[in-house]
Parts: C-alpha cells; sequence; structure tokens
C-alpha cells in the first residue's frame, strides 16, 4: 500500500487507484486460499 500512498501524494490518482485495486484483489484470494486451506487441511 505505500505504494498507492506515494501515487495518491504525487497526484497520480490513476495509478493510486489501480495498485489499490490490486491489492484489495490479492486479499481477497488470500482469505479464499485460506479458507481451502482450513478446509481440506486444519483439523
Amino acid at each position: 500500500m505505500e505504494i498507492a500512498k506515494k501515487a495518491k501524494a504525487l497526484n497520480l490518482d490513476a495509478i493510486h487507484d489501480t495498485v489499490h485495486e490490486m491489492a484489495k484483489d490479492e486479499a481477497r484470494h488470500g482469505a479464499g486460499f485460506q479458507g481451502l486451506f482450513n478446509r481440506y487441511f486444519k483439523k
């Protein structure tokens, strides 16, 4: 998120928005994989 903050500070809104959305997508993917791991491998 540091890149998004730096882009916002430099008034590069398109870059800020893109990086922010990518970070949110990756967080969602991570949560999905964590759920699969918990379902199939945690006892």
